[in-house]
């Protein structure tokens, strides 16, 4: 089967359990907004095609499950992605956010 788009880009959303990653997967994939979504398990993925200056970009959206007990399964998805998204309440009450950033750049591999 021949592909149909000129790039493909692997994307992360991470963070905290709680914070909305699921919301904005939702709200950019599918254009709808839920607020009785329940805590992802493990990983969940979806799959938006967009085009941009006359390429078709298919964009590997990867919504990882914020709780630390599933932190060794989503830190192996890690591997192979393009860009992460922080997603974070307005506070910022203990820095998660530091290790979920130096888990991805240690993941990283150089060419």
């Amino acid at each position: 089967m021949a592909k149909t788009y000129d790039l493909l880009f692997k994307l992360l959303l991470i963070g905290d359990s709680g914070v909305g990653k699921t919301c904005v997967l939702f709200r950019f994939s599918d254009d709808a907004f839920n607020t009785t979504f329940i805590s992802t398990i493990g990983i969940d993925f979806k799959i938006k095609t967009v085009e941009l200056q006359g390429k078709k970009i298919k964009l590997q959206i990867w919504d990882t499950a914020g709780q630390e007990r599933f932190h060794t399964i989503t830190t192996s998805y890690y591997r192979g992605a393009m860009g992460i998204m922080l997603v974070r309440t307005g506070q910022m009450v203990h820095c998660s956010m530091c290790n979920y950033t130096l888990t991805f750049f240690s993941s990283l591999q150089c060419f």
